[in-house]
C-alpha cells in the first residue's frame, strides 16, 4: 500500500498531534482499508485511493466534507443570525452570526449536513430567547439539542460535552467548544471561507478563481506536508492548540510580531478533536453521582517544575503514539474507551495514568504517550486555555511498578487529608507532591535510584506525620504499614548509605519486650498480626521517641542511650539491638570517617522504617579502600551486642556499662574505653594492650584518644549499628588476646 509521509502532522504541538487524527478519521471513511500510525515522529498514512500527495490534496480542496462544528449554548452569535439569508458578499472574511448565514448561504453539496446541522440548531433555539436564558438553561438546551441532531452531529456535540454529567471536556476550552472569548465553531467556519472554492461567489470577485484556489493549496500543502509558504493570515490563532502561534514579544527575530495562522491547521486539528467522544461513566452504587470520562484525559499531577502553582489545578491528556498501522475505527475505539487501569483502579490522575501505562494497564500496541498539561491563564490571559507539552512517556513495562500498589489505601488517606481540606500545613501537601513526583519519576525512567526516591520521598511525609501524630488539619492518617520485603530488593542500590540505613531501620528487641527502632523516631506502637508483621498506629504517649532536629550521630546516640535504659527498666536478658540485616566492617569504618552522606542515610532509614524487613545479602563489593577501623570502636562494641560473646565456644555474657554512652556523648572516649577494658577482664577476657607479666595494666593509653580529639558521638552512633556473627570476631580478633588455638574467622 503507498506511503505518505505527513511532515506536517507532529505529536508537538497539540495542533499537529490533532491534524493527523483529522486526517485518519476524514480519510477513513473514504477508504475504509486506510492505515496510519507514528514513524520517526512523524505521522505515516497507507491508503489506495490517496496514492500520492496531490490526490490528498485534491481531496481536502474539492470532495472533503466539513464536520457541522457549532456551539450555538455559547455566546450571542447564534441568536443574532439571519437564517433565511439572500445573496451574500462579503469584503473580507465574515465573522460572528455573518459567518454561520454565509454556510446557510451556500448551495455546495459537501455543506448539505452543516446547513441541516444549522437549521437543527435553529428549532432548538426556539424557546431560547436571549443569552442570559441560555445560560440558566444550558444543559437542558444542549439534552434537546442532541436529541434531535444528526449523526455527525452527535458526534461533535459528544466531543464537546458529557450531557448526563453536564461536563464540558478539557480539550475544548472552558465552555465545550468556546474558550475565553474564542468560539471555535465560529473560528471553523471562517477558516472554511478562508480556503474553500465554495464562496467564490461572496467574495464578490476579490481573491476568488485561480488565485484562491493556489492560495489554498500552497496552505494545505503547508498543513500537511510541512512545505514552507508565506500564506499565512494574521490576527487569528488558537493558543489552546498551538500557544507559538499567537506572536507577542520575543515570537520572531525582532521585538514582536502579530499572530499566523494557517487556516487549514485549524480545520483539520478541530476535525480531529471530533475522534474524542467523551463517555459517561456511572460510579458504583448505582444511584452514585455521574461523572464525565474522557478519553485519556485526567486531573494534573503537578510533577513538572515548569508549571506555576495556580495551574497545578488544570487537567492534562495523555496522547497515543502507535507504531503499528491501524484503522481509523481501531483508533476511535481506543479514543473512545479511553481507558487505562492498574490494580483494578481507574486512572484517575496523571500519576496513575503514569502507574498504568508502567504495569501494562494499557496494552493496544501503543510505544508511548505524548503529554499535555490544560492550563489557564499562560497565554492570552486569565480566561484562556493552554496546552503545555510536559514531554512524551514511553510504555515500557516496569518490573517493580506492581509494588506501588500496596501503597494504595495508605496514599488515598493521605492525599485525600491533604487536598479535601482547607488549612493544611504546607509541609503536608509538599511531601504528598514528593510522593508524586518520585512515582511519575519510576514509571517513565525506571531503575533502583528512582524507585529508592519514592522510599525516601514516604519517609519524608512520615516525619512530616510524625510531628503531629498523624494529624492533619482535622483528619488523622494512620502511619505507613504493610510494605514487603520486595520494596528493600527494589530499593537496594549497593551503596553504603543504603547498607546502614537498612541495619538500622530493621533494629528491635529478639524478646519483644520494648519495640523497635521506629518506636524512637516516632510516637507509634505497633501490634503484630496472624502473620507475623506489625500494624503500626499511632501511641498516645511518646515515651521512647528521642528523636530531633540534631545531627544524625547525635540521633543515633540518642536512641542507643534510650534503648540501653528501656532494656534494663523492662529486664531485658540482652541489649535490644538484634536485626535481620547487618552493616559490614567497610560501611561502619566509613561512617566513622565520615565519608557518608549523613542525611541521605536519614532519609533512607525514615522510609525504610515502614517496609517488612527479611534477611537479605547485599551486594557489596570488597573494599580495599576503606579506612582503617577505629581499635576503640572494635573495643566498645563488644559490650553493645544483643546475644553473648561466644569464646572458644564458650558463651560469655559481658555486662555492659551505661556510663559509657554518657561519657562518649560528652566527649570522654579515652574513659569509655578504660570502663570497656575493666569490663571486659571481669568477664575473663584479656583486652589489648595487655600488661606483661607482673606488669601494671596499660588502660591509661586510652587517654590518648581524648588529646587526639576523637568523636565521641561519632562513636557511640556506631555502636547502635548491627553487625554480623563474622564482624564480631573480626572485632574480636583485634582487641583480644586469645589462645593459638582459637578457631579461624570465617
Amino acid at each position: 500500500m503507498p506511503e505518505l509521509l505527513l511532515n506536517g502532522c507532529t505529536p508537538e504541538p497539540l495542533r499537529n498531534y490533532l491534524k493527523a487524527l483529522g486526517v485518519l478519521r476524514l480519510v477513513g471513511e473514504q477508504d475504509s482499508q486506510a492505515r496510519g500510525c507514528w514513524f520517526s515522529e512523524v505521522f505515516v498514512l497507507h491508503s489506495k485511493m490517496f496514492t500520492d500527495r496531490e490526490t490528498l490534496v485534491k481531496f481536502f480542496l474539492n470532495d472533503y466534507k466539513p464536520t457541522p462544528i457549532v456551539v450555538p449554548w455559547s455566546g450571542n452569535d447564534f441568536f443574532a443570525v439571519n437564517w433565511t439569508p439572500d445573496t451574500l458578499c462579503f469584503s473580507k472574511t465574515p465573522t460572528g452570526p455573518r459567518v454561520v448565514e454565509a454556510i446557510l448561504a451556500t448551495s455546495s453539496k459537501r455543506f448539505a449536513s452543516y446547513r441541516d446541522a444549522l437549521h437543527t440548531c435553529r428549532l432548538a433555539l426556539a424557546k431560547i430567547v436571549s443569552k442570559e436564558e441560555m445560560s440558566r438553561q444550558k444543559w437542558e438546551f444542549i439534552t434537546h439539542l442532541r436529541s434531535t441532531a444528526s449523526e455527525t452531529l452527535v458526534d461533535w456535540i459528544d466531543c464537546a460535552a458529557v450531557v448526563s454529567a453536564k461536563k464540558f471536556a478539557p480539550l475544548l476550552g472552558s465552555g465545550g467548544g468556546s474558550d475565553g472569548n474564542t468560539h471555535f465553531s465560529d473560528n471553523f467556519m471562517q477558516n472554511l471561507w478562508d480556503v474553500l472554492p465554495d464562496f467564490d461567489v461572496q467574495r464578490g470577485g476579490k481573491g476568488s478563481g485561480t488565485s484562491i484556489v493556489e492560495r489554498s493549496r500552497q496552505q494545505l500543502e503547508n498543513c500537511l506536508y510541512g512545505d514552507p509558504t508565506r500564506e499565512l493570515v494574521s490576527k487569528r490563532t488558537s493558543s489552546l492548540y498551538d500557544s507559538g502561534a499567537v506572536g507577542g514579544p520575543n515570537a520572531t527575530q525582532g521585538m514582536e510580531r502579530e499572530s499566523l495562522s494557517n487556516p487549514w491547521n485549524v480545520v483539520l486539528a478541530l476535525e480531529g478533536c471530533v475522534g474524542f467522544a467523551a463517555a459517561a461513566v456511572n460510579k458504583l452504587p448505582p444511584n452514585a453521582e455521574v461523572k464525565a470520562g474522557y478519553p485519556f484525559q485526567m486531573k494534573m499531577s503537578p510533577t513538572q517544575q515548569e508549571l506555576a502553582d495556580k495551574e497545578e489545578a488544570g487537567s492534562e491528556i495523555w496522547l497515543p503514539l502507535w507504531s503499528r498501522l491501524a484503522t481509523w475505527n481501531e483508533v476511535q475505539a481506543l479514543l473512545r474507551e479511553g481507558r487505562a487501569e492498574y490494580g483494578g483502579r481507574k486512572a484517575k490522575s496523571g500519576v496513575d495514568m503514569a502507574r498504568a501505562v508502567s504495569a501494562l494497564g494499557v496494552d493496544r500496541g501503543i510505544r508511548a504517550f505524548q503529554r499535555y498539561a490544560i492550563v489557564k491563564g499562560r497565554v492570552g490571559g486569565e480566561n484562556y486555555n493552554t496546552a503545555a507539552l510536559l514531554g512524551e512517556f514511553p510504555v515500557i513495562e516496569r518490573r517493580d511498578a506492581d509494588l506501588i500498589r500496596q501503597l494504595d489505601d495508605w496514599l488515598d488517606r493521605y492525599r485525600s487529608a491533604c487536598v479535601e481540606q482547607k488549612n493544611v500545613p504546607l509541609r503536608f501537601k509538599a511531601a504528598l507532591r514528593r510522593i508524586d513526583e518520585a512515582i511519575f519519576a519510576f514509571c517513565r525512567y525506571g531503575g533502583v535510584g528512582f524507585f529508592q526516591s519514592i522510599v525516601i520521598a514516604l519517609g519524608h511525609a512520615e516525619s512530616a506525620l510524625a510531628l503531629s501524630a498523624g494529624k492533619i488539619d482535622k483528619r488523622t492518617v494512620s502511619p505507613i504499614t504493610g510494605l514487603t520485603s520486595d520494596w528493600v530488593r527494589a530499593a537496594n542500590d549497593n551503596s553504603w548509605e543504603f547498607e546502614v540505613a537498612l541495619a538500622l531501620a530493621g533494629i528491635q528487641d529478639h524478646e519483644r519486650k520494648i519495640g523497635p527502632l521506629r518506636c524512637n523516631l516516632e510516637p507509634v506502637e505497633g501490634r503484630r498480626g496472624k502473620d507475623g508483621a506489625l500494624d503500626w498506629k499511632w501511641a498516645e504517649k511518646e515515651r521512647a521517641v528521642v528523636w530531633n532536629s540534631a545531627s544524625l550521630p547525635a540521633n543515633l546516640a540518642a536512641v542507643l542511650r534510650r534503648r540501653f535504659m528501656d532494656g534494663e527498666r523492662n529486664g531485658c536478658t540482652g541489649l535490644p539491638l538484634s536485626a535481620p540485616n547487618f552493616a559490614s566492617i567497610s560501611a561502619i569504618s566509613r561512617f566513622l570517617a565520615g565519608e557518608l552522606d549523613p542525611q541521605r542515610i536519614e532519609d533512607l532509614l525514615w522510609g525504610l522504617m515502614s517496609v517488612r524487613q527479611s534477611p537479605c545479602m547485599l551486594s557489596t563489593t570488597a573494599d580495599k579502600d576503606a579506612p582503617p577501623l577505629p581499635r576503640a570502636y572494635a573495643l566498645l562494641k563488644l559490650l553493645f551486642l544483643p546475644e553473648p560473646l561466644t569464646v572458644n565456644g564458650l558463651s560469655i555474657a559481658i555486662k555492659p556499662e551505661p556510663s559509657i554512652v554518657n561519657l562518649l556523648i560528652a566527649g570522654r572516649v579515652g574513659e569509655a574505653c578504660q570502663i570497656a577494658m575493666r569490663r571486659l577482664r571481669a568477664s575473663g577476657l584479656s583486652p589489648l594492650p595487655h600488661p606483661r607479666t607482673g606488669g601494671a595494666v596499660r588502660d591509661s593509653d586510652w587517654k590518648e584518644l581524648d588529646c587526639l580529639g576523637a568523636d565521641g558521638v561519632r562513636l557511640a552512633a556506631a555502636l547502635l549499628l548491627p553487625i554480623s556473627h563474622a564482624s564480631i570476631n573480626h572485632l574480636r580478633k583485634l582487641v583480644i588476646r586469645e589462645p593459638a588455638t582459637e578457631f579461624q574467622i570465617p
